[in-house]
């Protein structure tokens, strides 16, 4: 990268001692859309420092248990030093050099870092279609300068001005006129849905007469250049890089797993992210292998159908409802029924575990209201009495201290679980509300409701309703948001699974659930990601459960 001499001396002064601000304010105008602020939020949850004998800057593109995977320029961690990455918690974590890998050819390498601390994952786009004119936004960690004396997360909006024919030097295939500084090399290329398009890498520079000291110096010209995303992908493989990396483009279903006697109400995934349950209006719960599709297990005793399911977040239990009016706790490794006890008169409709697992909650139908049990004992803890109808989806906050619930009566309701006590009613809905699922980063919270097909997104912290999605044609039974906060899948009675952008309400896809033997399109009951994002599962009227993956390019 090309500095001034007075960057290149304000850099070297901030090499020493990195500091992070991780709630400083996001580098765009005031005048700036929801989308806007989103990617930018969005951007420092996945962009990382790399410390080291010339600082720049990463993203976080793949976990694996608590392994995560950098990608980032191979100049800013060209040579064996004693590297740390810095993630926006301002949290250090220690690189072993021997586990960088540089790909040939071009600018990129990777690196790895672990810790038991939960981090947001880049989602992947295609940077073949980031054309001239476009708008992006780079985001990265400058050093200190003059004016700005710590290292504040910047994020810069501009747009791509030009793309070879073939690629520059160092593979180098995306011009920007986006606002970058020196320790921003190997940062994050977004497009304007917030996906990974590219990695930051260098700015032109022009030469520049400085009569006063007599020397030449390179100032930036205002131009930039980055390396496209499909250049990496395409590079990966041969280079012993295995990072699955999250996208939105969804694959037709690879695989139906064995089918149920009737209509699959609801499927969950556990934390494995291939041990699929799905529950079905003939009573029945099916255990399947996502992978192979093989049937592990059948597990029997409700008397009525089985409406939800949830796995525990350590994966060891299976809870259940049942139109029967109870919860039940099965072993997933044996099929053990472990306990079971009444959660309503006639009709439980929602289970769902507390993040630490510590609380499940269940949904009432008949007595319209949320019960609070301790998993452990079965001891119900406390009732949330509220509404006046169904109590048909709950969720927790990914940090527990929120429960979410949607009701038929039309609303929706924010408790505070340690109290009961209600703390905000979300109106305005125009039919019964389906389903609610809430973002694991950000404060999302979105339900969809029947009849008119609407989907909103409110912000689950100030009660603002942000968005209102539609392209439904009917109810949406189910929703469900991938586990890094990027994209919203939705199941209707139209017969498809719709996804969603979260941060500009786009639609990206539409999957249409089909059976070889049935010409229309298939009402889906219930939609769910997989912990690592890369499987959605869907359950629908006639019986079948499909697995959709992102297809690896």
């Amino acid at each position: 990268m090309q500095w001034s001499k007075a960057g290149l001396s304000a850099a070297i002064l901030g090499v020493g001692a990195v500091i992070l601000v991780a709630q400083a304010p996001i580098s765009l105008p005031q005048t700036q859309g929801m989308e806007e602020q989103a990617i930018a939020a969005m951007g420092r949850d996945v962009s990382v420092v790399i410390n080291g004998q010339n600082p720049g800057s990463g993203v976080i593109i793949a976990r694996n248990g608590n392994t995560y995977t950098v990608l980032t320029a191979k100049h800013a961690i060209a040579t064996p030093d004693e590297y740390a990455i810095l993630t926006s918690d301002a949290q250090t974590h220690p690189v072993d050099y021997g586990t960088v890998k540089k790909l040939p050819g071009v600018d990129l390498a990777v690196v790895e870092f672990t810790s038991p601390n939960r981090y947001r994952v880049a989602h992947f786009g295609n940077s073949d279609e980031a054309m001239e004119g476009a708008t992006i936004y780079v985001s990265g960690w400058p050093h200190p300068g003059r004016v700005i004396t710590e290292r504040i997360y910047q994020v810069a909006k501009g747009t791509i001005s030009g793309r070879p024919l073939t690629a520059l030097e160092d593979g180098y295939g995306l011009i920007y006129t986006n606002i970058t500084r020196s320790g921003m090399s190997g940062g994050p290329v977004f497009d304007n849905q917030g996906r990974l398009i590219g990695i930051h890498g260098r700015a032109e520079g022009e030469p520049i007469y400085n009569p006063d000291t007599g020397d030449t110096v390179d100032v930036k010209s205002g131009f930039n250049v980055g390396i496209p995303i499909n250049t990496f992908v395409s590079l990966a493989g041969e280079a012993g890089i295995n990072s699955p990396h999250l996208g939105d483009n969804f694959a037709p279903a690879s695989l139906t797993l064995p089918a149920h006697s009737s209509l699959v109400l609801t499927v969950a995934v556990a934390p494995d992210n291939q041990t699929i349950a799905s529950g079905s209006k003939d009573g029945i719960i099916k255990l399947s292998n996502g992978n192979t599709g093989a049937e592990i297990r059948t597990l029997t005793g409700h008397t009525n159908a089985v409406t939800a399911l949830t796995f525990s977040p350590d994966g060891q239990i299976l809870v259940s409802g049942s139109e029967d009016g109870t919860v039940k706790l099965w072993n997933r490794q044996s099929g053990e029924l472990v306990r079971s006890f009444q959660g309503d008169r006639s009709f439980v409709r929602a289970v769902a575990f507390s993040p630490d697992g510590t609380l499940l909650a269940s949904g009432s139908a008949e007595d319209t209201d949320i019960k609070l049990w301790n998993p452990q004992t079965g001891e119900l803890i406390r009732t949330l009495p509220g509404h006046g109808d169904y109590v048909n989806s709950v969720v927790f906050s990914n940090d527990g201290k929120l429960l979410v619930s949607g009701s038929t009566d039309k609303t929706i309701k924010l408790w505070n679980p340690d109290s009961g006590e209600t703390i905000q009613t979300l109106t305005g809905n125009a039919n019964r509300i389906t389903s609610v699922a809430t973002t694991s980063y950000g404060n999302l919270l979105a339900a969809a409701s029947a009849e008119d097909g609407l989907i909103k997104v409110w912000n689950l912290r100030t009660g603002e309703l942000l968005q209102t999605l539609t392209g439904h044609t009917g109810t949406v039974y189910s929703i469900a948001i991938d586990p890094y906060g990027h994209i919203l899948a939705s199941g209707g009675i139209d017969g498809t699974i719709q996804m969603w952008n979260l941060y500009t309400g786009n639609r990206v896809r539409n999957l249409e659930v089909r059976n070889s033997g049935i010409s229309n399109p298939i009402p889906v009951f219930s939609v769910t990601f997989s912990r690592d994002g890369k499987t959605l599962v869907s359950g629908a009227e006639d019986g079948t459960v499909q697995v959709w993956q992102i297809p690896q390019r």
